[in-house]
């Protein structure tokens, strides 16, 4: 059995084929490696639950023997969770690299910071952080543009007598080449309130007005052209940006146009996954799922770039720019 492609895009054809030569037969050989993550997962779980009972039972430390058997068990869990997580990453990131090569793209599970990382940062598109990660970067063309999609997730420890770790973002970087070339630069991030003065990159960056009391209430932008600013965030680029966040399922959004790119930055936490791995892999499910990830990277190009020359009748969708696609055709 193939897998059913999320869309009719051309790019699936052959598809079927290539999974029936390539994709399943792989993906039936790491059966065997699930299975056995699987079972050590579970054998860990076992000895942690047997070892940590005893000293319960048993009370070798005393008064402190409570604490004990907790650490004990909680590291035996860690344990079994590091090994599992291990064994899905090796087979999410064969699978992701074995489906970008098909259609031409490249992948990297480990691509360390994004060359365009200084630029997020410069444009206040990420929080500050001490720890961060970077994995499953997608980067190719597709619709004429150049793309890279990837993950980050940043980190950051609090200060004070009690230091804490917190995630202060987990989501998608996306840079697109865009269309339209840019004398200077424009950030588009959603409104905080009474906070949106901490949103201005730098002192260069005015407060740019929006098109609609709408958008005002959902955005603030900040420029160093005001004139350009003015062209390239209209009622449609920003009923774009919106649609882009229903795509993800991700909130927070800031965008930049910069340097002949638009950045993106969406907090939508890991998606580029096969999922549990107490179910069998050999199936197509694992396959279609990673296929709807590569078809919201097509979703996204089209929405952020398709050209639509005459305005909407009320919000802007994919389902518009697919509708005057087929129309062209």
């Amino acid at each position: 059995m193939n897998p059913t492609p999320p869309s009719a895009r051309p790019l699936y054809d052959g598809f079927g084929a290539f999974h029936a030569q390539t994709i399943g037969p792989w993906l039936a050989d790491r059966e065997a490696c699930r299975t056995r993550a699987v079972g050590r997962f579970f054998a860990i779980l076992s000895a942690g639950s047997v070892i940590a009972g005893a000293v319960l039972i048993l009370r070798p430390f005393g008064p402190s023997s409570l604490q004990a058997g907790f650490l004990i068990g909680a590291g035996f869990a860690a344990l079994a969770f590091f090994f599992l997580d291990r064994a899905r990453t090796e087979i999410t990131r064969g699978l992701l690299e074995r489906i970008a090569r098909h259609f031409g793209f490249t992948y990297s599970g480990d691509p360390g910071r994004p060359a365009l990382y200084d630029h997020y940062r410069r444009l206040k598109l990420l929080p500050g952080h001490d720890r961060e990660k970077f994995e499953d970067q997608v980067s190719g063309r597709y619709g004429g543009a150049a793309f890279t999609v990837g993950e980050a997730h940043l980190e950051s420890q609090s200060s004070g007598k009690h230091r804490s770790r917190r995630t202060v973002f987990h989501g998608q970087l996306i840079a697109v080449d865009y269309p339209r070339r840019f004398r200077g630069a424009t950030v588009v991030q959603r409104d905080m309130g009474a906070f949106n003065a901490l949103s201005r990159p730098s002192k260069e960056f005015r407060r740019v007005g929006l098109s609609s009391p709408a958008f005002e209430k959902a955005f603030e932008a900040w420029t160093t052209d005001e004139v350009e600013a003015h062209a390239l965030l209209d009622p449609v680029v920003l009923e774009r940006f919106q649609e882009l966040e229903r795509l993800f399922n991700g909130k927070k959004l800031r965008a930049a146009f910069d340097e002949g790119k638009l950045l993106i930055a969406v907090e939508t936490g890991d998606r580029m996954t096969i999922g549990t791995m107490f179910r069998p892999i050999g199936g197509v499910e694992r396959v279609e799922k990673i296929l709807k990830e590569f078809d919201l990277i097509f979703d996204l190009i089209d929405v952020l770039l398709a050209r639509v020359d005459a305005r909407l009748n009320g919000a802007f969708t994919l389902a518009d720019v697919k509708a005057k696609s087929a129309n062209e055709r």
